[in-house]
């Protein structure tokens, strides 16, 4: 008897017979493996606040916020780093390009496209593809605790700015402000004083912010040091710009960003690090004498499991020692901003802050220097 095959779907042991091949053994049937379905859209906490600095053709820069809603909304604040320049704050809705990994605003934004990271997004070029120069990220805030000090003139407190960026009225750099990498220009602001180092003398003096976020900076004091020709430059270029009153724009972020913009278009770009104070809050002063010779110990810092042999000492208001030093102990920390000199001995004066750690635990303190009060070579 001859088997008809019909154009139907059938048993898979009837297709077998119809074409002559044998039916697949199912336990050696491999399925496909599933396609990774994960993107930023489903696999990330996107919504929130990105905030940064933009490239900029003819501006050393536009500070941008970009905020993204669960519902999908979006608001999208720009101003150029220009002095007096208005933002603009189009509102709207966004939505998810097919890959998951980018979102588009609406016209209200120029549809402009983002890529979608953690922690971060990115403007995309106008073609949808990543940007090769810098300037094109955007990083996302974290929530404001409750207890934060965030008003303009507590930001600059607890912060040390240093100068990266600056340029002229036609968005030119001022080589003159850079005159070595090494010591770039720091700025400090404490009460009502403001302190400058970097270049070849401190600047020291007095200002104030206004409520438009102005400043204002009194007569800069110098202290009297001859350097080379560069960088007594720097130090007269700079006291010129803050010669007049700054608009300032803060760019917030883990490390912000500080303009001072001038009426006559100069714009200087200040990132901020966050002083130990700010962190950790009051520390203390304590002077250390440090041997010539650090010593094998366990738990060190150090890579090389050597510590600092070191004691505590007293000096009473006449700057002179009090009371008996005890013996050293192997310091298992380090000091920070502190070089040791093998064959010298050292006093200096540290600010120690209490990091939260265990009781007790050297690691529960950060010690910074402050001064260098004595140093000694010893014969070994």
């Amino acid at each position: 008897m001859r088997l008809r095959c019909f154009p139907v779907v059938l048993l898979a042991a009837t297709l077998a017979a119809c074409t002559g091949d044998k039916p697949a053994d199912s336990s050696q049937a491999q399925a496909p493996a599933p396609a990774d379905m994960h993107n930023s859209q489903n696999s990330l906490d996107w919504g929130g606040v990105y905030e940064g600095i933009l490239a900029c053709a003819d501006c050393p820069g536009t500070h941008t916020r970009l905020t993204l809603g669960p519902d999908g909304s979006f608001e999208l604040m720009s101003r150029p780093l220009v002095r007096g320049a208005t933002p603009t704050n189009p509102r709207g809705q966004f939505t998810w390009q097919p890959d998951g990994n980018s979102i588009a605003l609406d016209e209200a934004a120029g549809a402009r496209r983002f890529a979608v990271g953690e922690g971060r997004v990115i403007l995309l070029n106008s073609d949808g593809s990543r940007p090769d120069a810098a300037g094109a990220a955007l990083t996302k805030l974290a929530p404001v605790q409750p207890q934060a000090r965030t008003a303009l003139a507590e930001v600059l407190e607890d912060h040390r700015w240093t100068l990266t960026s600056a340029s002229g009225a036609g968005n030119q750099r001022i080589d003159a402000l850079f005159p070595s990498a090494e010591r770039p220009f720091v700025f400090g602001f404490e009460g009502a004083r403001l302190n400058v180092a970097g270049g070849c003398n401190s600047l020291r003096g007095s200002y104030e912010v206004s409520s438009e976020g102005q400043l204002s900076v009194g007569r800069l004091a110098a202290t009297m040091m001859a350097c080379e020709a560069p960088l007594m430059a720097a130090d007269a270029a700079l006291t010129g710009l803050m010669g007049a009153p700054l608009e300032l724009v803060l760019v917030q972020g883990p490390e912000p960003t500080l303009a001072m913009l001038a009426a006559s278009g100069e714009a200087l770009l200040l990132t901020g690090q966050q002083t130990l104070e700010a962190r950790y809050g009051p520390g203390s002063t304590v002077f250390l004498e440090i041997g010539p010779r650090r010593l094998p110990c366990d738990n060190g810092a150090s890579a090389d499991g050597l510590c600092l042999q070191v004691r505590e000492i007293t000096f009473d208001d006449q700057g002179l020692r009090v009371g008996s030093p005890g013996e050293f102990q192997p310091f298992v920390g380090l000091i920070e901003g502190y070089t040791h000199t093998a064959g010298t001995r050292n006093v200096i004066r540290v600010k120690r802050f209490q990091s939260g750690g265990a009781q007790g635990n050297a690691a529960a303190a950060v010690d910074v220097l402050d001064l260098v009060v004595e140093s000694a070579t010893v014969e070994q």
